[in-house]
């Protein structure tokens, strides 16, 4: 491998073009050697000798991404009041997700990888993801647990755990909105449509539930 191989651009080259593709194509439609070829480098192991394989570009993808993501919401906390309200405290902890497209070029895609590789239900994928996205939640079901006492752990978790899909996929298929059954709903700005999701998901969080017993679940994500 040669020097120019070890240039940290060559690394985010190959890195944005993977996202591109994956966020396009899909996790399982892009080969590694056609990620280096894509990205314009003459060398078909580019891919291998920064990232090792398709599970250890998924891990950098990740954490690029949170890393973005953290300095939205570093700068959320610098120039925004503390929140005052659950619906605040939630729309403040989810703009980072629906800014990223407005804060670099690549964050459209980066919405649209995170819900692709949330609906693989891969225990790899989530033992890469669930550490960046765990303490999020965690917080929010801690509050939630004082908020709603009334609520079985197991519901307000499993509930959780379904908001955190709607939040991801709704995030990523916005677009979609110019081409619902009801006609098109694209015309809502983008401020009117986050408070929307918040309220949309309080709701759910805070459905009163009925006499049910629950079998535990298990899943590739989890709060533990």
């Amino acid at each position: 491998m040669t020097r120019a191989a070890d240039n940290p651009d060559t690394r985010a080259t190959l890195l944005h073009t993977a996202l591109h593709l994956y966020a396009r194509e899909g996790l399982h439609g892009v080969s590694l050697r056609r990620i280096a070829t894509e990205a314009g480098s003459r060398n078909s192991a580019a891919m291998h000798y920064h990232f090792g394989d398709k599970l250890g570009v998924i891990a950098a993808l990740t954490n690029m991404i949170a890393e973005q993501m953290t300095k939205i919401a570093q700068d959320i906390r610098n120039h925004e009041p503390a929140p005052g309200s659950l619906h605040d405290a939630f729309r403040n902890a989810l703009r980072p997700l629906t800014e990223l497209p407005q804060h670099c070029s690549w964050g459209t895609d980066a919405v649209r990888f995170m819900s692709l590789a949330i609906s693989e239900n891969s225990p790899e994928i989530a033992a890469i993801m669930n550490p960046i996205y765990t303490p999020f939640w965690r917080t929010v079901d801690g509050q939630l647990a004082q908020l709603l006492p009334d609520l079985p752990q197991h519901t307000r978790q499993l509930r959780l755990m379904f908001m955190s899909v709607n939040v991801f996929h709704g995030a990523a298929e916005v677009a979609s909105l110019a081409h619902t059954p009801l006609g098109d709903m694209s015309h809502l700005d983008p401020d009117t449509l986050l408070d929307e999701l918040v309220d949309y998901l309080i709701g759910g969080l805070r459905a009163p539930t009925g006499n049910r017993d629950y079998a535990p679940l298990k899943s590739n994500v989890s709060l533990q």
